[in-house]
């Protein structure tokens, strides 16, 4: 059954169906009470803004946090990862935290590699 809603930010209308779009993107992101959900725009700005606040200074704290969410079940392009100029995936920070440990290819946004 699908359902219409119009997102608190933006006013846009949006679908909600009973497998919702927005379960593949990572649930840290409380709804404000009263407030209804986010379109998919909104919602994922709104993801990337705590993730840019959770991974600015990483402790082990917040590794491990970020590590308990487990793998991502899909990728979300702009969450993690985005493609380069020569047309390559780059996984963000993020997407590698989730991972669980560093995977030694040296990627470009290791949250893993020991800073000099």
């Amino acid at each position: 059954m699908n359902k219409e809603k119009r997102c608190p930010n933006c006013q846009k209308a949006f679908a909600c169906t009973t497998e919702c779009w927005c379960s593949a993107f990572p649930p840290i992101v409380p709804l404000e009470e009263n407030k209804g959900c986010l379109c998919p725009d909104c919602l994922k700005s709104a993801i990337q803004d705590r993730i840019s606040h959770w991974t600015a200074h990483l402790s082990p704290k917040k590794i491990k946090t970020i590590q308990k969410m487990g793998k991502p079940t899909s990728l979300i392009e702009g969450i993690d990862y985005t493609v380069n100029d020569q047309g390559f995936y780059v996984f963000s920070s993020w997407y590698l935290l989730r991972q669980g440990k560093c995977c030694g290819n040296g990627c470009k946004n290791c949250p893993y590699q020991k800073k000099n």
